[in-house]
């Protein structure tokens, strides 16, 4: 993730992201056993506020959920804890403040992003058509960004997991926000996905919250996230979706399925966002 951290630690931290104090959130990355342990260039750690916390996890396993329910309950300190299982998403620059703000309104929600894919195509089609790191990050070049946050809107499209669009349920959200005390008494990742990258473990964990009989779901409609390339599990084709799929039936008993929920959503609806929209 040398290539692509850079990027989301500056989309998740002021001055990038717009409207929120840096005092009222805090940023914690999940190093799942990189050799060597990851290290940002100080002079970005020095730039962002918050300061991101790096918690290294040694000797870690090929999946990711331990760590990260460890970082969620013993490290994580706000009364909400927003996800985002994989490393190389960029955050929307509102992301953070109208997570804020859904929760301000309804403090027991779940409040949820799409994700996207930067790219011409979901990137599991488009790295198969030359679509690489090199090629995204021209593209990222041109669009502006960051000094132009709208620029992602216009070089990516939705991924396979929000293909049904805003006003439909998304099957998982890359940046999904929930109360601690929710999550203290439904539990977090549940630690029986062992596959590399996690296989369906964000899928069931996000399906279990919205599906709650007392889920107040909340889709914020212009802040999502973008996926950069990088050769992961899941859009790289090196672990099939089969596998994933024997993986939960293993696990449940039964095969996965889509969820099913009712949503709230929360704007505004900025301009760039349409052409997403449209997409649907």
């Amino acid at each position: 993730m040398a290539r692509e951290l850079p990027r989301t630690l500056l989309s998740a931290s002021s001055p990038y992201q717009k409207d929120v104090d840096p005092a009222d959130y805090e940023v914690i990355v999940v190093d799942n056993g990189s050799q060597p342990p990851m290290a940002m260039p100080e002079a970005l750690m020095a730039s962002l506020r918050p300061r991101p916390e790096i918690v290294y996890v040694p000797d870690a396993p090929p999946s990711p959920v331990a760590a990260l329910n460890r970082a969620a309950f013993t490290r994580a300190r706000g009364e909400h804890v927003l996800i985002a299982i994989d490393g190389a998403r960029i955050f929307s620059d509102r992301l953070v403040a109208n997570v804020l703000r859904a929760h301000a309104m309804l403090p027991d929600a779940l409040v949820y992003t799409l994700a996207c894919h930067i790219g011409p195509k979901v990137q599991m089609d488009s790295t198969k058509e030359g679509y690489n790191a090199a090629v995204e990050d021209r593209l990222i070049a041109a669009s502006g960004w960051p000094r132009r946050p709208e620029g992602l809107y216009e070089i990516s499209v939705l991924a396979g997991s929000s293909d049904k669009g805003f006003f439909e349920p998304v099957s998982e959200s890359n940046a999904f926000s929930l109360p601690r005390s929710l999550l203290t008494r439904h539990r977090g990742y549940d630690e029986r996905f062992v596959s590399p990258g996690a296989g369906l473990a964000n899928l069931e964990l996000f399906a279990r919250y919205a599906t709650l009989p007392a889920a107040r779901n909340v889709c914020l409609l212009s802040d999502v996230t973008f996926h950069q390339v990088h050769g992961g599990v899941a859009t790289s084709g090196k672990s099939a979706l089969d596998n994933f799929k024997a993986e939960y039936q293993e696990i449940f008993g039964r095969p996965y399925a889509r969820p099913q929920y009712e949503m709230l959503h929360l704007g505004p609806i900025r301009g760039e966002v349409l052409r997403l929209m449209r997409a649907e």
